[in-house]
């Protein structure tokens, strides 16, 4: 059956996956498609033209994450400094070059760097290749024309063929790609300097970096096309702005599969990570059936894209064997928020970002970003946090081997997650039984969690609400507790919890 879902919606969102990877504000790339899709219609392109424009800009950048080891071993290990500066390098120019890659580095690291400077040429070249190569990938899984699988393979080209990875230039270079470029270099200088920089720098980029034509249109009328691209809803804006006709998926295993490979593309950040996200989704859809409430599609896709935030934090503190710094820490903790605001943007995805952004939440409120408690984290959230963790421990990381399965599996019973959550995951994984400590009667885990609900003073009614299950519910499971607890009163039932170390701040 045909999906009724926009890839313009989808990829719109998923295109700040990017932006974060190369240290830009997130819509950067959004925002650099409204202004070179207006440039092609100004242009007199057709509305197939145009098009190949709009997809190929939003994906110009879409496989940078695929070098970042590299990037990060190579020059000073903060890969999202790198592209950040570097993007707003004219690298054309040996001295400025110079500049930007001394700058990246202290001391007498310098001169390490100032010596390794005729391997850098090639280095770049290979990057460049392999980026473009994961996003054309990607263009490729969304069924997209082959102009825009050329002009992703062009994103680090430049106009006076001084460009990686082919040194392609003028014509030669793909018609999209040679807008793309005049877009983000527009929104980029506008985001750091105001307009009267952007079209400073598009002026002397003109000719070097920036098709001419292209460029000279754009500064024709640049304070309307800047103004155009700062939409206070950028998403909103940049699905409007599709040419038609407009492009839908063909089936839901489509979604799949791009979903899939946008995750593949993150795990890039590390060879730690790689094949984390198929690993999680594969745990979250077998898990899915042994847990009340939680849709086997919804909990699949949410494994496959939980970890997109990761690409935000520098591969440098990805791959660091000892302790990471307070400040380093806290970087690490904002990756799940970013993953659940890059699907936030979407309808199609903002029903994952919940449990997306809470996937290492834990049900005492001592896990990250938010610290929130069980009353607050659903179904679907419990289950990745707990199919996370147990994927993890089973991975090799800069400080640890990969941790052998019954290791894993007492490591993850010792998490404060949920106990069902941890069982559904350990049998889909044909992994040990869990040692989950003991309750001190036969409660349920969610008998577990209305017990401490009621014994913290709530109503059935706010218990309901708060557990998203009807009032009926509570009840039935309140008469259970009661009976096992052998209380008939919510003060006894308050001195058992607490007795028994159950007890739980609401």
């Amino acid at each position: 059956m045909p999906s009724q879902v926009r890839v313009a919606g989808v990829v719109a969102a998923l295109s700040v996956t990017s932006d974060l990877t190369r240290g830009h504000p997130p819509g950067e790339a959004m925002r650099a498609a409204l202004v070179a899709t207006e440039l092609a219609r100004r242009s007199g392109l057709s509305p197939a033209r145009q098009s190949e424009v709009y997809y190929s800009t939003l994906l110009r950048f879409a496989g940078c994450a695929a070098t970042s080891h590299e990037a990060a071993a190579n020059f000073g290990g903060d890969d999202v400094a790198l592209r950040a500066t570097g993007d707003l390098t004219d690298t054309g120019r040996p001295l400025e070059a110079i500049r930007f890659l001394t700058g990246l580095v202290q001391g007498t690291d310098k001169l390490r760097m100032l010596a390794s400077m005729p391997r850098v040429p090639g280095l770049v070249a290979e990057a460049a290749r392999a980026d473009c190569e994961v996003g054309a990938g990607l263009v490729g899984l969304l069924g997209l024309p082959s102009a825009v699988s050329e002009s992703v393979l062009c994103a680090f080209e430049r106009y006076d063929g001084k460009g990686a990875p082919s040194g392609r230039s003028g014509a030669d270079l793909p018609e999209p790609a040679r807008f793309a470029a005049v877009g983000f270099t527009a929104v980029m200088f506008d985001a750091v300097g105001g307009a009267d920089q952007a079209a400073e720098v598009v002026g002397r980029w003109s000719g070097r970096a920036l098709d001419p034509a292209i460029a000279q249109l754009f500064l024709a009328d640049a304070g309307e096309l800047l103004t155009l691209s700062r939409a206070d809803d950028a998403w909103s804006a940049v699905v409007a702005a599709e040419p038609a006709p407009h492009r839908y998926f063909d089936h839901d295993g489509q979604l799949d599969d791009v979903l899939a490979g946008f995750g593949d593309a993150a795990d890039l950040k590390s060879p730690y990570f790689q094949g984390h996200a198929r690993g999680v989704a594969g745990l979250m859809r077998a898990a899915a059936a042994q847990v009340d409430g939680v849709d086997p599609v919804t909990a699949y896709r949410a494994g496959l894209v939980h970890d997109l935030g990761r690409v935000a934090i520098p591969t440098g503190i990805w791959e660091k064997p000892g302790p990471l710094s307070p400040d380093e820490w806290e970087l690490v903790r904002l990756h799940p928020y970013h993953s659940g605001r890059i699907l936030a943007r979407s309808p199609e995805l903002e029903p994952l970002a919940g449990a997306v952004s809470r996937h290492h939440e834990r049900m005492d409120g001592s896990g990250y970003p938010m610290g929130v408690k069980a009353g607050e984290l659903d179904p679907v959230a419990r289950l990745l946090a707990a199919a996370e963790a147990w994927h993890t421990f089973g991975e090799p990381r800069p400080h640890r081997p990969a941790l052998p399965p019954d290791e894993a599996a007492r490591r993850l019973s010792e998490l404060p997650l949920d106990r069902d959550a941890v069982r559904a995951v350990l049998a889909a994984a044909d992994g040990p039984k869990p040692s989950l400590p003991a309750l001190p009667v036969d409660l349920t885990e969610r008998e577990l969690e209305v017990l401490q609900l009621l014994a913290a003073g709530l109503t059935k009614k706010q218990i309901a609400e708060r557990l998203f299950i009807s009032a009926s519910t509570v009840h039935t499971h309140t008469v259970h507790i009661y009976g096992k607890c052998e209380v008939s009163t919510r003060a006894a039932l308050a001195m058992f919890a607490m007795r028994h170390g159950l007890a739980a701040t609401p």
